[in-house]
């Protein structure tokens, strides 16, 4: 049994197709196909449930694929950590949340650590095994990954001032229920609080437009195109004077560093993570003096 035998069979036992796995590794489908039934003759048992033009994992291949994957993933973590100094290597973030701070970090992490290759994506596929950082709001997908709480802010309702709604008197979150609502991507945790928030008080947000870029979702608010769901903390400052802020009792947004337990941290991810706390914590406890 050969380490890269076992790489070409749990590749197409993910791929479910011999052609994809030998276009990966660069060699041809043949290859793959021999080297796999040389596998299942060593274990005298079929992993693949084969037809004319497809394959298919049978239930002998999804057990030996747990325990094979469970293993390539221990060998190379292991190979990454003997070769990791901490002064070199690539962060890949997923930022589903906070992106101003993060940003702020990755700038300061580059001056001191400038041979470190930082990638943000943003929103994006939470499942790819390719982050080393994921960071979001409380998510029930990624309840199997170690968490590190970043921090916890209240929300607010930001109104533009001139919106007919102020006039009335005694304001309350019920009265944007006929209200155009802007929001972050239905991925995101802001979008899920808007609607745990409304449902709250009693309706469903009229979710007009949804961004990409919380710059723009500012930005309707600022031109009373719509009203949104704040963090205080994340969001502090980034409107301008046209908007007004009204506290949301009961309901704070909690964001999360997520790390895939079954993923090598590298030194240098374990620094960013201390970094970004650190940067957070700071302004965080600024904010709170401002107040």
């Amino acid at each position: 049994m050969e380490l890269l035998q076992l790489k070409y069979f749990c590749d197409a036992a993910q791929s479910q197709n011999f052609s994809k796995t030998a276009q990966k590794f660069g060699v041809p489908p043949s290859c793959v196909s021999q080297s796999i039934k040389r596998l299942e003759k060593e274990l005298s048992v079929k992993l693949f449930t084969r037809s004319a033009n497809k394959i298919l994992l049978n239930n002998k291949g999804i057990e030996f694929y747990e325990k094979v994957s469970e293993g390539l993933n221990i060998i190379n973590n292991a190979a990454t950590a003997v070769t990791d100094d901490g002064k070199n290597g690539e962060i890949v973030i997923c930022v589903n949340s906070n992106r101003r701070i993060v940003m702020q970090t990755v700038k300061k992490f580059k001056s001191i650590y400038p041979d470190v290759n930082i990638t943000t994506l943003h929103p994006t596929d939470i499942y790819s095994d390719q982050f080393d950082l994921i960071i979001d709001g409380e998510n029930d997908a990624l309840k199997s990954y170690t968490k590190h709480k970043l921090v916890t802010e209240n929300l607010l309702a930001a109104i533009n001032k001139n919106n007919p709604v102020l006039k009335k008197s005694n304001f309350s979150i019920n009265m944007l229920a006929d209200q155009p609502f802007i929001s972050t991507n239905k991925q995101s945790p802001l979008y899920r609080l808007t609607n745990s928030v409304c449902k709250k008080y009693g309706f469903e947000p009229n979710i007009a437009v949804l961004s990409d870029d919380p710059f723009y979702v500012r930005k309707y608010v600022e031109l009373n195109l719509a009203v949104t769901i704040a963090p205080e903390f994340s969001w502090y400052k980034q409107f301008d004077d046209s908007v007004v802020f009204f506290p949301i009792e009961g309901f704070t947004r909690t964001t999360y560093i997520y790390t895939n337990p079954n993923k090598y941290i590298s030194i240098c991810t374990k620094n960013f993570i201390k970094f970004l706390i650190n940067e957070c914590t700071e302004e965080y406890n600024l904010l709170e003096k401002q107040k």
